[in-house]
């Protein structure tokens, strides 16, 4: 159907569920509050729908579920005429079969994420998606590496590469929270075009497909960092598959890892190991040894959630051998933050969840030390393991005071969803404390500054 066309379809459901517009319209509206999403719809906006117009984002579903309720019976996108619209696309997390679904999928991802549809109602996890996913992209056959001499400076790639590491920036220091939604936008009004538009096997195609996966990495990051965990999966999935398609194993190895980072962090640790591993794995002969050694110490983070001590620790020799061969003039734009104080990072929480408080301890001030001001969130992470490391070496008032400084930075427009989890985690590991006064004062004070619930 297209916009040209009255959907007959709708309107035989509405006549049959005896509705005006305006009822309609109301229902419409009801279920949208429903899933958290204010919406003002009316008379003219059903009448667009019938005269063919396509509701964007999650707003398809929202019409069938108001004429289901209506009717006592289920009604389906095909029962009214929308069948094609990209909502189905929005929430399978499946890995598309080639480039064009995949552009389409991301496009559909795209224009429901700027219409308000994930951010009020992020779809789930679907953990069984990531092993189809690795075997996938550890079996796709490789047609060689882009020639850099092939590439225009000023091309479109160029472009949106330029535009991904200076949103880059905003994300460390601000949190994903801060230009999320603005990325999104970038993406529909700017590379989508390109996309739609690209010969898709030319080395400048292969070239903006690969810029547009590293934008989508870091739309998924955002996502990841905001809580909209499924929206992040999916995004994550779609970057991997234009990486795909361009041929960039190393940068497919980095969206790997990230799913393994938040896999890590939603408690699905057999599933982060798995991730990591197809990331070094998949991208070995390509990624640089920062990559590589990136790759490792997700690997070690994962095990270490697991408790397995022996294969972390070996990961993590894995990690700091890598990284000594690094040359970070060689590294791409999507790897240059990770450095000698990220490394570090990496340790102090593999060895926080072993429990070598010492260790984490020792690690997370390298980390503080050598961290720039850019990365506030990080140092954010880092200062809340510090302070979980002393208080497991009985210096409680300096860990809450160090707890404090995150509190403050959290609470001073640091938009991330994942700090406040970190302080909601480090308030639960105060549990066999919870009774001294000033445990009970700064709980108090992180309760109320962040609105924890």
């Amino acid at each position: 159907m297209t916009g040209e066309q009255p959907n007959i379809k709708l309107r035989m459901v509405i006549e049959r569920a005896g509705l005006s517009n305006e009822a309609l319209a109301r229902r419409v509206v009801q279920v949208a509050s429903e899933n958290g999403i204010e919406a003002a719809y009316n008379h003219i906006s059903v009448r667009r729908w019938l005269d063919g117009s396509r509701p964007r984002g999650l707003v398809p579903q929202f019409i069938a579920t108001a004429l289901s309720r209506k009717l006592g019976e289920p009604v389906t996108l095909a029962d009214i005429g929308m069948e094609d619209v990209d909502g189905a696309l929005v929430l399978n997390p499946g890995y598309p079969e080639n480039t064009e679904l995949s552009i389409r999928a991301v496009l559909a991802l795209v224009r429901a994420d700027v219409a308000g549809s994930l951010t009020a109602i992020s779809p789930s996890i679907v953990t069984d998606a990531w092993p189809d996913l690795m075997v996938r992209w550890l079996t796709v056959p490789e047609r060689g590496l882009l020639d850099p001499r092939e590439l225009i400076s000023a091309s479109p790639a160029e472009a949106v590469r330029v535009t991904t590491d200076v949103f880059s920036q905003l994300d460390y220091r601000f949190g994903g929270g801060h230009a999320r939604r603005a990325m999104v936008t970038y993406f529909e009004s700017e590379v989508a075009p390109a996309l739609r538009s690209a010969n898709h096997v030319s080395p400048a195609g292969r070239d903006l497909l690969a810029a547009s996966a590293a934008l989508l990495r870091l739309i998924a990051w955002t996502a990841y960092d905001s809580g909209l965990h499924g929206a992040a999966q999916r995004y994550f999935t779609h970057a991997l598959r234009l990486a795909q398609a361009a041929d960039d194993r190393a940068l497919g190895g980095r969206i790997l890892a990230g799913m393994s980072h938040q896999a890590n962090f939603l408690g699905h640790y057999e599933h982060a190991v798995n991730l990591a591993r197809a990331a070094a794995y998949g991208a070995r002969g390509q990624a640089t040894p920062t990559g590589m050694a990136l790759f490792r110490a997700m690997e070690a983070r994962a095990l270490a959630s697991r408790g397995d001590k022996p294969a972390c620790q070996a990961a993590l020799h894995e990690a700091e051998r890598w990284f000594s061969s690094r040359t970070p003039e060689n590294d791409p734009y999507w790897l240059r933050y990770f450095d000698e104080a990220e490394l570090a990072a990496e340790h102090a929480h593999s060895f926080r969840e072993l429990g070598l408080p010492q260790l984490s301890r020792e690690h997370a001030e390298r980390a503080l030390g050598l961290h720039g001001s850019l990365y506030v969130r990080s140092c954010s992470f880092v200062r809340t393991v510090l302070a979980e490391s002393h208080i497991s070496q009985g210096n409680l008032e300096h860990g809450l005071q160090l707890a404090d400084e995150v509190v403050a930075v959290a609470a001073s427009g640091l938009r991330s969803a994942r700090t406040i989890e970190y302080v909601r985690d480090f308030i639960r590991r105060l549990e066999p404390y919870r009774r001294q006064p000033r445990v009970e004062e700064f709980v108090a004070t992180a309760a109320r500054t962040l609105s924890l619930t």
